[in-house]
């Protein structure tokens, strides 16, 4: 149960910032888009947003999303406050590898994220690559396993050294190139393990392979793993008339990085998706708008991962297109659309009718980021963002641009008007990618 200090802070950011405002009138929706977009409505719930940095999983975090719930529901969209847990890790503070037979010898050691804390002094033998059938001589019971890297996730490799009885694990870099050293998540059975580098894998091995005795002592310590919860905020708006079974989505992250207050990194987006929500509320529209403002984007996209995750294959279908908002609020910086895949799809072709460049400059950010994931599940994913423009140092409200965020919210906006306008037809759907999203699965081997 939250503490009464959490919902007080909560109520600190919302109170008094969310003024009821009054539902466009059917004259009014039949007049110009940009004549509803407010440069100074978006400028206000970007200054609400950047009072305080909002790193993931944390009391100002949640704030920031009931900031955003409060707001939607304000505009009459039913809203749900969908929490996911994930896990971080902080790296050992002590991580060594000794070996008897050379104690002048400097490995070149790193720790596996998710590893847990350990010494353990014994034989250094060889395992293969440290799958189930490389163990199934029991040679590595009561010893330290040494495996190459490939062919199975790195996780697997300490599950069998675990079974198989060996007391810990060093895997080896068979490549020059670096890797993501992960084992993707706490395990339920583990030893402690270390990563050595090619060249002292390859020497060490060959020692086991000419049957000269090797004796180390691996140790780990200080390690910390951590179960974070976070929240995504979902809204949408179901179709009035002629329904095509069809879904388009604005999303957004309301966290911040670190100790930033945020207030282009992601309060303009965060803006945007408000001011486009108040704007589609009564629209009659053929096409379901959904509206998802994630958490804990900047933990890794935690948020967008869990989302894509509890969509079925049917539901990644319907969504016909993504519009995530990231980073448009930038001063003397043009707006582009990049998508991951380097491919005009349809988020990206309606983008640039509506007046924004399409780009590739921006794809190795966005192919890492929240909308990269997006569109690994299979779903037509437009980043709408300022061209060059990471993560400032200083990401304040005097860097923000009231009319680039209003000049992004529009373009946004007559992208989603295209598809759920009842005089356009359905736009053809994509194939479904089934399963689970396996982010950066071949990294974790």
């Amino acid at each position: 149960m939250r503490s009464v200090r959490h919902y007080a802070l909560c109520a600190l950011l919302v109170c008094g910032t969310i003024l009821p405002i009054p539902f466009l009138s059917h004259r009014a929706h039949a007049e110009e888009t940009q004549d509803w977009i407010d440069p100074e409505r978006l400028y206000g719930h970007v200054e609400q947003l950047a009072r305080t940095a909002r790193p993931p999983a944390t009391e100002t975090e949640f704030a920031a999303a009931v900031y955003v719930e409060n707001t939607l529901r304000s505009y009459g969209y039913k809203t749900k406050l969908d929490p996911f847990s994930y896990y971080t890790y902080r790296k050992p503070t002590s991580l060594s590898l000794t070996m008897e037979e050379w104690p002048g010898q400097k490995w070149t050691v790193s720790s596996f994220a998710f590893g847990i804390n350990g010494t353990a002094t014994a034989e250094v033998v060889d395992a293969g690559l440290g799958r189930a059938v490389d163990f199934a001589n029991d040679a590595s019971r009561g010893k330290i396993a040494l495996v190459k890297r490939g062919e199975i996730p790195f996780g697997e490799k300490v599950r069998q050294a675990a079974a198989a009885g060996a007391v810990a694990l060093i895997i080896w870099n068979d490549r020059e190139e670096g890797w993501n050293a992960s084992l993707g998540e706490p395990l339920d059975m583990a030893v402690p393990v270390i990563a050595l580098s090619k060249a002292d894998g390859t020497k060490l091995q060959k020692r086991i392979m000419d049957k000269r005795p090797v004796k180390g002592t691996v140790k780990v310590e200080g390690a910390v793993t951590t179960k974070q919860t976070s929240y995504n905020i979902v809204a949408s708006r179901k179709p009035n008339q002629n329904d095509t079974g069809q879904v388009v989505m604005v999303s957004a992250h309301h966290d911040s990085a670190g100790l930033s207050v945020g207030a282009n990194h992601n309060g303009s987006g965060v803006a945007a998706l408000l001011e486009i929500a108040r704007d589609m509320a009564y629209k009659s529209i053929d096409t379901e708008v959904r509206f998802v403002s994630f958490g804990a984007v900047t933990s890794g996209s935690r948020g967008p991962i869990a989302y894509v995750n509890a969509l079925s294959a049917t539901e990644r279908q319907a969504m016909i297109a993504a519009f995530y908002v990231d980073g448009v609020g930038s001063q003397k910086a043009e707006l582009v659309a990049t998508n991951s895949l380097g491919n005009e799809n349809l988020p990206i072709q309606l983008l640039r009718a509506a007046g924004v460049s399409p780009s590739d400059k921006d794809r190795t950010r966005e192919r890492n980021g929240a909308a990269g994931y997006l569109a690994a599940a299979g779903i037509p994913t437009g980043l709408v963002t300022s061209a060059g423009t990471g993560q400032a140092t200083d990401d304040s409200l005097s860097q923000i641009d009231r009319k680039q965020i209003a000049t992004a919210t529009k373009a946004v906006l007559s992208a989603i008007h295209k598809i759920t306008e009842q005089t356009t037809p359905a736009y053809p759907l994509g194939s479904p990618i089934g399963g689970q999203l396996r982010a950066e699965s071949e990294a974790l081997q």
